[in-house]
């Protein structure tokens, strides 16, 4: 009897793809909190995982927002770049874990925040994963095709 059977690789892969997803979840906060600290750091203000109402300019809004843009389309491409397999699928459910967490932050902070915040920061989401996914979707038919 091989231990290298079907069932054993199928969850050396359904534990890579966990793993993978868990990891990206966990880089995409590492970002977007380090890009905060540098903020809170250089102002001296208070530090807040989340929101905008208290940056110390407008200024820094904008880079939030292109922080999350940049966060979402990064970290999904090293996500599906690592698990390679059922893009689609992968992209849906980074989108969706992402999604949980926006909305974990609005179930929060929807009294501090104005709407159009939450509104854009979703839509950045959606649009760096979905970026993202056709980026890597049209480099392997390329790379197939070649």
């Amino acid at each position: 009897m091989c231990i290298f059977n079907g069932t054993f690789l199928s969850k050396i892969k359904l534990m890579r793809r966990i793993i993978a997803l868990t990891a990206g979840f966990f880089a995409y906060f590492f970002l977007e909190g380090f890009i905060r600290i540098v903020i809170m750091f250089y102002h001296r203000a208070d530090f807040h995982f989340y929101g905008i109402s208290h940056l110390p300019a407008d200024v820094w809004i904008f880079v939030i927002l292109f922080a999350v843009l940049i966060n979402s389309w990064l970290v999904t491409m090293l996500i599906l770049s690592i698990i390679n397999k059922r893009t689609l699928f992968n992209t849906l459910l980074f989108g969706l874990m992402i999604i949980l967490w926006r909305a974990f932050e609005i179930s929060n902070s929807y009294q501090q925040e104005p709407a159009w915040y939450f509104i854009t920061v979703i839509f950045l989401n959606i649009l760096g994963i979905f970026l993202a996914y056709k980026l890597y979707t049209q480099q392997n038919e390329i790379r197939t095709n070649s």
